[in-house]
């Protein structure tokens, strides 16, 4: 018994060992997915996502779901996944912001059939209704619920985690696992993979961007892309790769968080634009910007592929190039067109129309008398729905000059100029030269030495003007003439300006004018200065050809001032003088007459033999500035006078006096004891010789006189006076 019992007991415990090891040694290897399929789509007909697929796996015929999306060049509300057929074991539902479909079991409790996932598989179809379709689609197709970027081979997967902080996000991505890939905050670092990773995401997160390190300096934190910048500044930042932020982001916006922003967010969907970024501080926003979860990215350089996931792709045959024609007046042209695969139709309308054959990569048009648009669209497998492409035949009228401008030269080079009513202006140096010498609306010539005619045409796509115009570079080196009417002006200073002139020019000429070499300004052939220098002028001929400078000089000048003290007068003698006694009048140069302002003038200031009486002398500038008058009296006091009645000499005055010349006028006459005997008044007719009505005696008799006049002269002069009486 006890023998047994242990036999026994052996027995179970070697069937447990064997059992464990057996089942335990046993690893569940997952499916291994593979597609084909990179077709042509026909616009407006729906085509399978596959040409082929299978589903195989070692240890298990059945899967609990299968997953296809449309993972790049997806068109939300227009593209469609839908699976066709009947197929009674299997549950299809279409989730339009992500562009997936999934396929589930529709018996509750059980897992899909690999051969029933194959056979489904086979039926999807895409169809779209946008007017216009990305010209490539890409399906990826897996076993799992996380989307697969088949251009980065990596998976992506948003967790649900409402509040989470950024911190927290990052750990538990990092915690994350899928089929042996690491997890990491996603890094998005192309359009493709921000479109899908954000636009088809089933909710907004953390991403794994961050500026904590550096304000403003955006790096990628997480996975293999540690390290790299992607951003640099805020909203008016710039970035050395890639980056999605939406409007008005990075904001740092501080608000309730005094440390500002620095994490990146993919938006809430309802912001701008769908699948851009934010920037929020490590606990999220409020309201729209709560933090909703977080991105998880499965993929990196060194990883082995995962068979899990297989990719198929549709695209668009396209016109990759054309050429267009061109016809002058009229006739027939030769258009063509390349694709990118299949047969090239040819049409007369962008939408429906008539066909025109024959199809081909060239099209022979019928003789055309004005411009007409022709359109090439691929077909393949006979389809004629793709996109046209519009090409165009022009036909155009010979152009005209419709005008010149010639040029007149004194030497060098000429510029002329023309205009046309289309095309381009070639020039020539004949009628029939076949080589332009320019081509462009004005020519500058060479340097030419004589009158040259060039000829010119327009030309547009090589149809020529019906006949060459002519344009005349004209030279004429004829040095202009003129004269001056005076090399030599005085300005005065009380006018202003002086006017300098030419004479004698020989043609219509334009003139420069300078002084003390720099340019004033007046072209024509009189200018006015308004300052004493050196002056030049020159002419200038329509053709260009330039005199030789000429001088004037400009001197300043002024009319004379004289007073008492620039004179010296001798009066009451023998031979009465006036004598300038001052060489400096003024700036100018002087001459003088005496008591006749339109007489002889002299450069001497002397005049001598001068009667008693009131003289003016004339000072005249040379230099036309005008005449200064300087009024003086010459007296001469009588030694004797006859007071006897007879008329003549009968009364003692002051020859030459005149009371209006004078503004004092004292004369007193005294005997030789001193008593005052008269006292002449401005307006008497002299001493009679009387005292108190009494005639006196002959004797001598003395005078004394005070005067000043207009001048400011002043007069003392004492004598006698002989008193005879007969």
């Amino acid at each position: 018994m006890n023998k047994s019992l242990k036999l026994k007991k052996t027995f179970i415990s070697l069937f447990f060992f064997m059992a464990t090891s057996f089942f335990f040694g046993q690893v569940d290897e997952p499916p291994v997915v593979i597609a084909e399929g990179n077709q042509a789509f026909c616009i407006g007909n729906p085509i399978n996502i596959v040409t082929n697929f299978s589903i195989t796996d070692g240890d298990d015929t059945t899967v609990d779901s299968f997953f296809i999306q449309i993972s790049s060049g997806y068109q939300v509300n227009f593209d469609r996944l839908e699976l066709t057929g009947s197929y009674p074991t299997i549950n299809s539902q279409w989730n339009n912001i992500q562009g997936k479909l999934s396929l589930t079991s529709s018996i509750s409790g059980t897992e899909i059939l690999l051969t029933d996932i194959e056979n489904a598989v086979k039926s999807i179809v895409f169809s779209t209704t946008s007017n216009n379709i990305t010209t490539k689609k890409t399906f990826s197709l897996t076993i799992d619920n996380a989307n697969y970027l088949p251009v980065t081979d990596h998976f992506y997967q948003f967790i649900s985690s409402p509040s989470i902080t950024w911190a927290d996000a990052k750990i538990a991505a990092e915690g994350k696992t899928y089929y042996g890939r690491q997890g990491y905050l996603a890094t998005l670092t192309s359009e493709e993979e921000a479109n899908f990773a954000g636009e088809q995401a089933s909710g907004a997160g953390w991403i794994g961007g961050s500026d904590e390190e550096t304000e403003g300096v955006w790096k990628w934190v997480t996975g293999p892309e540690t390290g790299t910048v992607f951003w640099n500044g805020q909203v008016n930042g710039s970035t050395p790769n890639y980056a999605n932020w939406n409007n008005n982001e990075p904001n740092d916006f501080k608000g309730n968080n005094p440390d500002g922003e620095h994490y990146a967010h993919i938006t809430d969907p309802s912001i701008g634009n769908r699948g851009a970024w934010n920037d929020l501080p490590n606990e999220g926003g409020t309201d729209l910007y709560i933090a909703k979860g977080y991105v998880v990215e499965y993929g990196t350089t060194t990883d082995l592929p995962l068979k899990i996931a297989a990719s198929t792709s549709i695209y668009i045959p396209q016109i990759t190039a054309t050429t267009s024609a061109t016809i002058c007046e009229s006739g027939i042209a030769t258009i063509s067109a390349t694709a990118s695969e299949g047969t090239i139709l040819w049409f007369d309308a962008m939408v429906g129309g008539t066909q025109l054959f024959p199809s081909g990569n060239s099209f022979t048009t019928p003789i055309l008398n004005s411009s007409k648009t022709y359109y090439a669209s691929t077909s393949v497998n006979g389809c004629i729905s793709l996109d046209r492409t519009a090409i165009e035949v022009v036909v155009n009228q010979k152009p005209t000059i419709t005008s010149i401008t010639e040029d007149l030269i004194c030497s060098g080079s000429a510029t002329l100029s023309a205009t046309s009513s289309a095309g381009k202006i070639n020039w020539y140096d004949s009628l029939t030269s076949t080589t332009p010498l320019f081509t462009g609306n004005t020519y500058q010539t060479l340097p030419i030495t004589t009158t040259t005619t060039y000829y010119i045409e327009a030309n547009i796509d090589n149809c020529i003007s019906s006949s060459r115009v002519e344009v005349i570079a004209e030279v004429n080196s004829t040095v202009p003439e003129f004269d001056l009417v005076k090399d030599a002006y005085f300005l005065c200073t009380d006018t202003g300006s002086v006017t300098l002139e030419t004479t004698n020019s020989l043609d219509n000429y334009s003139y420069v004018w300078k002084k003390e070499n720099v340019i004033i300004s007046g072209s024509l052939a009189t200018n006015n200065a308004t300052s004493s220098g050196n002056y030049t002028v020159k002419a200038i001929s329509l053709a260009g050809c330039e005199s030789v400078e000429k001088q004037i000089i400009v001197s300043n000048s002024n009319i004379a001032t004289i007073t008492n003290d620039d004179v010296l007068l001798v009066e009451d003698s023998d031979n009465n003088s006036i004598q300038v006694i001052n060489d400096n009048l003024g700036i100018g140069e002087y001459e003088f007459s005496l008591d006749d302002e339109f007489g002889i003038y002299k450069d001497a200031g002397f005049f001598e033999k001068i009667s008693a009486g009131m003289h003016t002398l004339f000072v005249n500038d040379k230099n036309n500035c005008g005449i200064t008058t300087y009024k003086f009296s010459i007296l001469a006091f009588p030694k004797y006078f006859t007071p006897n009645g007879d008329g003549e000499n009968d009364v003692w005055k002051i020859n030459g006096f005149n009371s209006d010349s004078f503004t004092i006028a004292e004369i007193s006459i005294y005997n030789r004891f001193g008593v005052l005997l008269y006292q002449m008044e401005s307006s008497s007719q002299g001493w009679d010789g009387r005292y108190q009505g009494k005639i006196l005696p002959s004797n001598t008799y003395w005078f004394r006189v005070i005067l000043s006049d207009v001048n400011g002269r002043k007069i003392e002069k004492t004598g006698s006076i002989g008193l005879i009486r007969k």
